[in-house]
């Protein structure tokens, strides 16, 4: 595992819009907010080169999916690591104007180690999926419900130019 920072840009983000819980996000603005970034744990992201979030099979609907998420990368060449687990975080990072802290999982052996950073408070909770393998399907799938891909920047100034947050913080985001 490795420790980096990455600009919302770089990174592809889950199709939950806006997030699903307003007062864990109001709760890690504060955070960012007051600089307190140190303080958060880092996210899970991967590099696409491992693999593009695409399904099997040879339906319609899979193979569309899987253009487009082709597609999304071609056209985006900037988006180098897919998320993982984090919406909440990425998009107070990003409101606040910080970079974002991720560890990059790599191999089955990093995912082990990861859930074991939640045994000891390193990381607060994951979600994921125990292999890669199974974590390449659970984004695939969870893609595959998506009208349309997007960056961790791009989900933030949509959710600004919605109102769908609260007015505090778009006043902060478009404050600098």
């Amino acid at each position: 595992m490795k420790l980096i920072t990455l600009h919302p840009s770089q990174i592809m983000t889950t199709n939950d819009f806006p997030v699903h819980n307003e007062q864990i996000l109001k709760i890690y603005f504060k955070i960012c907010q007051k600089k307190h970034i140190d303080i958060l744990p880092p996210l899970p992201v991967y590099h696409k080169s491992l693999g593009l979030p695409l399904l099997g099979g040879s339906g319609k609907d899979i193979k569309k999916h899987n253009i487009a998420i082709k597609s999304f990368f071609e056209e985006n060449p900037g988006v180098e690591y897919i998320l993982m687990d984090g919406s909440h975080k990425t998009t107070a990072l990003t409101l606040t104007h910080n970079l974002i802290p991720a560890i990059v999982i790599k191999t089955n052996q990093d995912v082990k180690k990861f859930h074991k950073m939640e045994e000891t408070g390193e990381i607060f909770s994951f979600a994921g999926p125990f292999t890669m393998k199974e974590i390449f399907k659970d984004k695939a799938e969870h893609f595959f419900e998506a009208d349309f891909f997007q960056t961790v920047e791009s989900k933030t100034k949509r959710m600004v130019e919605a109102k769908v947050i609260p007015q505090f913080m778009i006043n902060h985001y478009k404050s600098k």
